[in-house]
Protein backbone atom coordinates (compact mmCIF):
# COMPACT_ATOMS: atom_id res chain seq x y z
CA UNK A 1 0.00 0.00 0.00
CA UNK A 2 2.80 2.42 0.89
CA UNK A 3 4.64 1.37 -3.07
CA UNK A 4 1.62 0.60 -5.34
CA UNK A 5 4.19 0.77 -7.81
CA UNK A 6 5.55 -2.18 -6.95
CA UNK A 7 3.10 -4.41 -6.28
CA UNK A 8 3.62 -7.51 -8.99
CA UNK A 9 6.36 -8.04 -6.00
CA UNK A 10 3.63 -9.54 -4.14
CA UNK A 11 2.85 -11.89 -6.70
CA UNK A 12 6.17 -12.90 -7.40
CA UNK A 13 6.71 -13.82 -3.84
CA UNK A 14 3.73 -15.85 -3.69
CA UNK A 15 4.56 -17.62 -6.75
CA UNK A 16 8.35 -18.82 -5.65
CA UNK A 17 6.62 -19.68 -2.28
CA UNK A 18 4.74 -21.97 -4.02
CA UNK A 19 7.53 -23.73 -6.49
CA UNK A 20 9.62 -23.71 -3.20
CA UNK A 21 6.51 -25.72 -1.50
CA UNK A 22 6.97 -28.53 -4.94
CA UNK A 23 4.25 -26.88 -6.99
CA UNK A 24 6.05 -27.34 -10.64
CA UNK A 25 6.26 -24.05 -12.59
CA UNK A 26 4.23 -25.21 -15.28
CA UNK A 27 1.32 -25.73 -13.30
CA UNK A 28 0.72 -22.76 -12.32
CA UNK A 29 -1.99 -21.13 -13.56
CA UNK A 30 -2.27 -17.19 -14.61
CA UNK A 31 -5.73 -17.04 -15.74
CA UNK A 32 -9.27 -16.98 -13.53
CA UNK A 33 -8.14 -13.53 -11.91
CA UNK A 34 -5.51 -15.21 -9.78
CA UNK A 35 -2.72 -12.69 -10.84
CA UNK A 36 -3.42 -9.00 -11.97
CA UNK A 37 0.49 -8.30 -13.25
CA UNK A 38 2.33 -11.35 -13.38
CA UNK A 39 1.05 -12.97 -16.68
CA UNK A 40 4.00 -15.11 -18.20
CA UNK A 41 6.76 -17.90 -16.06
CA UNK A 42 9.86 -19.83 -17.50
CA UNK A 43 12.07 -21.83 -15.56
CA UNK A 44 15.66 -22.95 -16.34
CA UNK A 45 18.10 -25.56 -14.56
CA UNK A 46 21.13 -24.32 -12.52
CA UNK A 47 22.87 -26.63 -14.96
CA UNK A 48 22.26 -25.22 -17.88
CA UNK A 49 24.36 -24.04 -20.73
CA UNK A 50 25.74 -21.03 -20.37
CA UNK A 51 24.49 -19.62 -23.96
CA UNK A 52 20.85 -20.64 -22.90
CA UNK A 53 21.62 -18.97 -19.34
CA UNK A 54 22.51 -16.10 -20.46
CA UNK A 55 19.75 -16.10 -23.39
CA UNK A 56 17.60 -16.72 -20.24
CA UNK A 57 18.58 -13.48 -18.62
CA UNK A 58 18.58 -11.41 -21.27
CA UNK A 59 14.99 -11.69 -21.41
CA UNK A 60 14.92 -13.74 -25.42
CA UNK A 61 11.16 -14.48 -25.83
CA UNK A 62 9.62 -11.93 -23.57
CA UNK A 63 6.92 -9.73 -25.32
CA UNK A 64 8.28 -6.29 -25.81
CA UNK A 65 5.11 -4.78 -24.24
CA UNK A 66 5.95 -6.41 -20.78
CA UNK A 67 8.94 -6.31 -18.34
CA UNK A 68 10.76 -9.20 -16.68
CA UNK A 69 12.74 -10.12 -13.98
CA UNK A 70 14.74 -13.10 -12.70
CA UNK A 71 14.55 -14.85 -9.12
CA UNK A 72 16.76 -17.78 -7.76
CA UNK A 73 15.08 -20.87 -6.64
CA UNK A 74 16.76 -22.60 -3.92
CA UNK A 75 15.36 -26.25 -2.18
CA UNK A 76 17.13 -27.00 1.58
CA UNK A 77 19.56 -24.03 0.96
CA UNK A 78 20.59 -25.25 -2.48
CA UNK A 79 20.41 -23.84 -5.91
CA UNK A 80 18.17 -25.59 -8.09
CA UNK A 81 17.12 -23.11 -10.71
CA UNK A 82 15.72 -20.09 -11.99
CA UNK A 83 12.33 -18.32 -12.37
CA UNK A 84 11.87 -15.94 -14.86
CA UNK A 85 8.67 -13.79 -14.41
CA UNK A 86 6.83 -11.44 -17.30
CA UNK A 87 4.54 -8.90 -15.98
CA UNK A 88 2.63 -5.44 -16.24
CA UNK A 89 3.95 -2.53 -13.78
CA UNK A 90 0.96 -1.32 -12.04
CA UNK A 91 -0.78 1.68 -13.88
CA UNK A 92 0.98 1.05 -17.19
CA UNK A 93 -1.31 1.32 -20.36
CA UNK A 94 -0.20 0.09 -23.58
CA UNK A 95 -3.17 1.04 -24.97
CA UNK A 96 -1.38 4.74 -25.09
CA UNK A 97 1.46 3.67 -27.52
CA UNK A 98 -0.69 2.28 -29.62
CA UNK A 99 -2.63 5.78 -29.86
CA UNK A 100 0.85 7.37 -30.07
CA UNK A 101 1.67 5.05 -33.12
CA UNK A 102 -1.36 6.16 -34.30
CA UNK A 103 -1.10 9.64 -34.07
CA UNK A 104 2.09 9.83 -35.52
CA UNK A 105 0.64 7.76 -38.41
CA UNK A 106 -2.21 10.69 -38.58
CA UNK A 107 0.05 13.49 -38.69
CA UNK A 108 2.31 11.85 -40.79
CA UNK A 109 -0.37 11.80 -43.16
CA UNK A 110 -1.61 15.37 -42.56
CA UNK A 111 1.69 16.38 -43.50
CA UNK A 112 1.95 14.53 -46.99
CA UNK A 113 -1.18 15.75 -47.72
CA UNK A 114 -0.31 19.43 -46.56
CA UNK A 115 3.20 18.83 -49.28
CA UNK A 116 0.67 17.49 -51.88
CA UNK A 117 -1.49 20.54 -51.61
CA UNK A 118 1.20 23.22 -51.56
CA UNK A 119 2.66 21.48 -55.20
CA UNK A 120 -0.66 21.57 -56.59
CA UNK A 121 -2.09 24.52 -55.07
CA UNK A 122 0.99 26.91 -54.83
CA UNK A 123 4.70 25.70 -56.10
CA UNK A 124 2.77 24.31 -60.09
CA UNK A 125 0.73 27.68 -60.75
CA UNK A 126 3.72 29.75 -59.62
CA UNK A 127 5.79 28.20 -62.06
CA UNK A 128 3.41 29.09 -64.91
CA UNK A 129 3.38 32.40 -63.62
CA UNK A 130 7.11 33.12 -63.27
CA UNK A 131 7.68 33.71 -66.60
CA UNK A 132 5.11 36.54 -67.17
CA UNK A 133 6.95 39.63 -65.46
CA UNK A 134 9.86 38.31 -67.56
CA UNK A 135 7.52 39.10 -70.70
CA UNK A 136 6.30 41.55 -69.68
CA UNK A 137 9.79 43.71 -69.05
CA UNK A 138 9.97 42.95 -72.29
CA UNK A 139 7.09 44.84 -73.87
CA UNK A 140 5.43 41.68 -74.59
CA UNK A 141 2.01 42.32 -74.17
CA UNK A 142 -0.06 40.82 -76.39
CA UNK A 143 -0.52 37.19 -74.85
CA UNK A 144 -3.49 37.12 -72.23
CA UNK A 145 -3.20 34.83 -69.19
CA UNK A 146 -5.72 32.09 -68.66
CA UNK A 147 -7.70 32.47 -65.30
CA UNK A 148 -6.22 30.31 -62.43
CA UNK A 149 -8.96 28.68 -59.81
CA UNK A 150 -6.61 28.43 -57.41
CA UNK A 151 -7.92 30.58 -54.33
CA UNK A 152 -3.89 31.56 -54.28
CA UNK A 153 -3.34 32.89 -57.41
CA UNK A 154 -6.70 33.48 -58.90
CA UNK A 155 -6.75 36.82 -57.74
CA UNK A 156 -2.82 37.18 -58.62
CA UNK A 157 -3.45 36.36 -62.11
CA UNK A 158 -6.36 38.46 -62.22
CA UNK A 159 -4.15 41.52 -61.03
CA UNK A 160 -1.32 40.67 -63.54
CA UNK A 161 -3.31 40.34 -66.10
CA UNK A 162 -5.53 43.32 -65.54
CA UNK A 163 -1.64 45.07 -65.40
CA UNK A 164 -0.63 43.81 -68.44
CA UNK A 165 -3.99 45.05 -70.37
CA UNK A 166 -3.36 48.69 -68.70
CA UNK A 167 0.24 48.90 -70.20
CA UNK A 168 -0.92 47.44 -73.10
CA UNK A 169 -3.59 50.52 -73.51
CA UNK A 170 -0.59 52.70 -72.17
CA UNK A 171 1.84 51.71 -74.94
CA UNK A 172 -1.04 52.13 -77.39
CA UNK A 173 -2.10 55.28 -76.06
CA UNK A 174 1.71 56.58 -76.09
CA UNK A 175 2.12 55.33 -79.94
CA UNK A 176 -0.34 57.11 -80.46
CA UNK A 177 0.18 60.62 -79.20
CA UNK A 178 4.46 60.26 -80.19
CA UNK A 179 2.94 59.53 -84.19
CA UNK A 180 0.60 62.89 -83.41
CA UNK A 181 3.27 64.65 -82.36
CA UNK A 182 5.74 63.67 -84.55
CA UNK A 183 2.84 63.99 -87.20
CA UNK A 184 2.89 67.45 -86.02
CA UNK A 185 6.53 68.52 -85.64
CA UNK A 186 6.97 67.18 -89.29
CA UNK A 187 4.42 70.04 -90.32
CA UNK A 188 5.64 73.16 -88.67
CA UNK A 189 8.73 71.97 -89.82
CA UNK A 190 8.04 71.82 -93.31
CA UNK A 191 6.17 74.96 -93.20
CA UNK A 192 9.69 76.70 -92.16
CA UNK A 193 11.07 76.06 -95.14
CA UNK A 194 8.80 78.77 -96.72
CA UNK A 195 10.08 81.99 -94.95
CA UNK A 196 13.49 79.84 -94.96
CA UNK A 197 13.24 79.90 -98.56
CA UNK A 198 11.74 83.78 -98.98
CA UNK A 199 14.69 84.85 -96.26
CA UNK A 200 17.39 83.45 -98.47
CA UNK A 201 16.03 85.13 -101.56
CA UNK A 202 15.38 88.59 -100.36
CA UNK A 203 19.30 87.98 -98.75
CA UNK A 204 20.93 87.13 -102.42
CA UNK A 205 18.87 90.06 -103.95
CA UNK A 206 20.60 92.45 -101.54
CA UNK A 207 23.76 90.85 -101.53
CA UNK A 208 23.38 91.03 -105.06
CA UNK A 209 22.60 94.83 -105.68
CA UNK A 210 18.87 93.70 -107.80
CA UNK A 211 17.04 96.58 -106.20
CA UNK A 212 17.66 99.76 -107.97
CA UNK A 213 16.13 102.01 -105.49
CA UNK A 214 16.46 102.61 -101.25
CA UNK A 215 12.77 102.05 -101.15
CA UNK A 216 12.85 98.22 -102.37
CA UNK A 217 15.54 97.46 -100.58
CA UNK A 218 14.07 98.42 -97.25
CA UNK A 219 10.87 96.44 -98.23
CA UNK A 220 13.36 93.44 -98.73
CA UNK A 221 14.71 94.23 -95.04
CA UNK A 222 11.08 94.25 -94.03
CA UNK A 223 10.23 91.04 -95.54
CA UNK A 224 13.41 89.44 -93.87
CA UNK A 225 12.04 90.94 -90.41
CA UNK A 226 9.06 89.49 -91.04
CA UNK A 227 9.75 85.83 -92.13
CA UNK A 228 12.62 85.75 -89.09
CA UNK A 229 8.97 86.62 -86.90
CA UNK A 230 7.03 83.53 -88.90
CA UNK A 231 10.40 81.17 -88.13
CA UNK A 232 10.17 82.46 -84.34
CA UNK A 233 6.56 81.81 -84.16
CA UNK A 234 7.01 78.21 -86.06
CA UNK A 235 9.40 77.25 -84.01
CA UNK A 236 7.51 78.24 -80.92
CA UNK A 237 4.45 75.74 -81.90
CA UNK A 238 7.32 73.25 -82.48
CA UNK A 239 8.68 73.46 -78.71
CA UNK A 240 4.85 73.31 -77.60
CA UNK A 241 4.19 70.06 -79.66
CA UNK A 242 7.14 68.38 -78.58
CA UNK A 243 6.23 69.03 -74.71
CA UNK A 244 2.55 68.72 -75.09
CA UNK A 245 2.12 65.52 -72.95
CA UNK A 246 4.23 67.34 -70.00
CA UNK A 247 1.35 69.67 -69.74
CA UNK A 248 -0.81 67.00 -69.54
CA UNK A 249 0.39 65.33 -66.65
CA UNK A 250 -2.32 63.69 -64.12
CA UNK A 251 -2.00 64.94 -60.50
CA UNK A 252 -3.66 62.65 -58.18
CA UNK A 253 -4.98 64.34 -55.33
CA UNK A 254 -4.42 63.56 -51.89
CA UNK A 255 -3.01 64.05 -48.22
CA UNK A 256 -0.04 63.08 -46.50
CA UNK A 257 2.82 63.89 -43.70
CA UNK A 258 5.59 65.74 -43.95
CA UNK A 259 7.54 63.32 -41.71
CA UNK A 260 6.25 60.35 -44.23
CA UNK A 261 7.70 62.37 -46.84
CA UNK A 262 11.04 63.00 -45.24
CA UNK A 263 11.54 59.55 -44.45
CA UNK A 264 10.94 58.75 -48.25
CA UNK A 265 13.36 61.38 -49.45
CA UNK A 266 16.28 59.62 -47.04
CA UNK A 267 15.49 56.77 -47.91
CA UNK A 268 15.66 57.44 -51.16
CA UNK A 269 18.82 59.46 -51.55
CA UNK A 270 21.05 58.09 -48.18
CA UNK A 271 23.07 55.62 -49.21
CA UNK A 272 23.91 57.47 -52.64
CA UNK A 273 25.18 60.70 -51.29
CA UNK A 274 27.30 58.34 -48.51
CA UNK A 275 28.65 56.71 -51.45
CA UNK A 276 29.18 59.92 -53.26
CA UNK A 277 30.85 62.01 -50.03
CA UNK A 278 27.99 64.44 -49.95
CA UNK A 279 26.16 65.64 -46.92
CA UNK A 280 22.64 65.35 -46.64
CA UNK A 281 20.93 67.19 -43.97
CA UNK A 282 17.55 67.84 -42.86
CA UNK A 283 16.10 70.70 -40.42
CA UNK A 284 13.73 70.15 -37.68
CA UNK A 285 9.58 70.64 -38.67
CA UNK A 286 6.30 70.57 -37.59
CA UNK A 287 4.46 67.32 -38.54
CA UNK A 288 1.61 68.73 -40.46
CA UNK A 289 -0.68 67.36 -43.30
CA UNK A 290 0.06 68.38 -46.67
CA UNK A 291 -2.25 68.44 -49.68
CA UNK A 292 -1.04 67.47 -52.95
CA UNK A 293 0.05 64.38 -54.92
CA UNK A 294 2.72 62.69 -52.55
CA UNK A 295 4.45 60.85 -55.25
CA UNK A 296 4.80 63.95 -57.71
CA UNK A 297 6.35 66.04 -55.15
CA UNK A 298 8.81 63.27 -54.50
CA UNK A 299 9.41 63.52 -58.29
CA UNK A 300 9.82 67.49 -57.55
CA UNK A 301 12.21 66.91 -54.51
CA UNK A 302 14.29 63.99 -56.00
CA UNK A 303 15.09 66.21 -59.44
CA UNK A 304 16.25 68.84 -57.30
CA UNK A 305 18.55 66.23 -55.65
CA UNK A 306 19.30 65.30 -58.71
CA UNK A 307 20.34 68.95 -60.15
CA UNK A 308 22.12 69.59 -56.69
CA UNK A 309 23.87 66.48 -57.27
CA UNK A 310 25.12 67.39 -60.75
CA UNK A 311 25.41 71.23 -60.45
CA UNK A 312 26.79 72.04 -56.87
CA UNK A 313 30.36 71.16 -55.13
CA UNK A 314 29.51 67.90 -53.93
CA UNK A 315 29.79 69.33 -50.57
CA UNK A 316 26.65 69.83 -49.46
CA UNK A 317 22.44 69.28 -49.63
CA UNK A 318 20.52 70.52 -46.95
CA UNK A 319 16.27 70.35 -47.27
CA UNK A 320 14.58 72.39 -44.55
CA UNK A 321 10.86 73.53 -43.21
CA UNK A 322 9.03 76.55 -42.18
CA UNK A 323 6.02 78.11 -42.70
CA UNK A 324 4.89 81.59 -44.76
CA UNK A 325 1.67 83.11 -44.76
CA UNK A 326 -0.58 79.92 -44.18
CA UNK A 327 1.79 77.73 -46.54
CA UNK A 328 3.98 75.23 -45.88
CA UNK A 329 7.76 75.79 -47.36
CA UNK A 330 10.43 73.41 -48.13
CA UNK A 331 13.76 74.85 -48.89
CA UNK A 332 16.66 73.10 -50.92
CA UNK A 333 19.70 74.13 -50.81
CA UNK A 334 23.06 73.34 -52.36
CA UNK A 335 26.44 74.76 -52.64
CA UNK A 336 28.35 75.51 -55.21
CA UNK A 337 28.48 78.29 -58.55
CA UNK A 338 25.39 80.20 -58.59
CA UNK A 339 23.40 80.81 -61.79
CA UNK A 340 24.04 84.40 -63.17
CA UNK A 341 21.55 86.94 -61.97
CA UNK A 342 20.82 87.26 -65.28
CA UNK A 343 19.96 83.82 -66.48
CA UNK A 344 17.42 83.34 -63.43
CA UNK A 345 14.00 84.27 -65.28
CA UNK A 346 14.85 81.06 -67.96
CA UNK A 347 15.45 78.77 -65.06
CA UNK A 348 12.11 77.54 -65.09
CA UNK A 349 11.42 77.52 -68.91
CA UNK A 350 11.76 74.41 -71.49
CA UNK A 351 14.82 73.57 -73.15
CA UNK A 352 16.49 76.35 -71.34
CA UNK A 353 20.02 75.52 -69.75
CA UNK A 354 22.03 77.66 -67.81
CA UNK A 355 26.05 78.70 -67.98
CA UNK A 356 26.69 76.16 -65.71
CA UNK A 357 25.77 72.75 -67.86
CA UNK A 358 27.93 73.25 -70.55
CA UNK A 359 29.13 69.55 -70.84
CA UNK A 360 27.15 67.86 -68.32
CA UNK A 361 24.35 66.10 -69.93
CA UNK A 362 20.53 67.07 -69.18
CA UNK A 363 17.67 68.60 -71.51
CA UNK A 364 16.30 71.79 -70.09
CA UNK A 365 12.88 70.05 -69.08
CA UNK A 366 13.49 68.68 -65.33
CA UNK A 367 12.94 72.93 -63.51
CA UNK A 368 10.15 72.93 -65.93
CA UNK A 369 8.55 69.80 -65.06
CA UNK A 370 8.65 70.77 -61.77
CA UNK A 371 6.67 73.92 -61.91
CA UNK A 372 4.31 72.27 -63.92
CA UNK A 373 3.66 69.70 -61.06
CA UNK A 374 3.95 72.15 -58.42
CA UNK A 375 1.28 74.32 -59.86
CA UNK A 376 -1.05 71.52 -60.83
CA UNK A 377 -0.94 70.84 -56.95
CA UNK A 378 -1.82 74.37 -55.98
CA UNK A 379 1.65 75.27 -54.80
CA UNK A 380 4.73 76.45 -56.70
CA UNK A 381 8.57 77.16 -57.09
CA UNK A 382 10.72 79.58 -56.60
CA UNK A 383 14.70 79.94 -57.27
CA UNK A 384 17.06 82.26 -55.39
CA UNK A 385 20.96 81.88 -56.04
CA UNK A 386 22.91 82.70 -52.69
CA UNK A 387 26.31 83.98 -52.54
CA UNK A 388 27.92 80.03 -52.66
CA UNK A 389 25.32 77.98 -53.82
CA UNK A 390 21.28 77.83 -55.07
CA UNK A 391 17.94 77.66 -52.67
CA UNK A 392 14.45 76.40 -54.35
CA UNK A 393 11.79 76.89 -52.07
CA UNK A 394 8.63 74.78 -52.48
CA UNK A 395 4.97 76.22 -51.83
CA UNK A 396 2.48 73.53 -50.67
CA UNK A 397 -0.98 73.79 -49.01
CA UNK A 398 -1.56 72.14 -45.35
Amino acid sequence: MREPGKAYRVEINRIIDQVQRGVPPEEIIFTHGDYTYVNGLSWIDQGAEAQAVERFFAGIGVADSYEFTVKPVYLEQQLTGYLRFSYRLPGADHSVFLILNVFLLAALGAVTALLFYIRKQILEPFHTLQELPYELSRGQLNTGMKEHRSRFFGRFVWGLDLLRQTLDTQKQTNLRLEKDRQTLVASLSHELKTPVAAIRLYASALDGSLYDSEEKRQVAVRLIGQKAEQIEQLIGEIITASVSSLQDIEIVPGEFYISDLNRKVIQGHKERLELLKIELETGPYQDKLLQGDQDKLLEVINNLIENAIKYGDGRRISMTFREEDYRQLIVIENSGEPLLPGELPYIFTSFWRGSNAEGKPGNGLGLFICKQLLQKMGGDIFAKPLEHGMRFVLVLRY
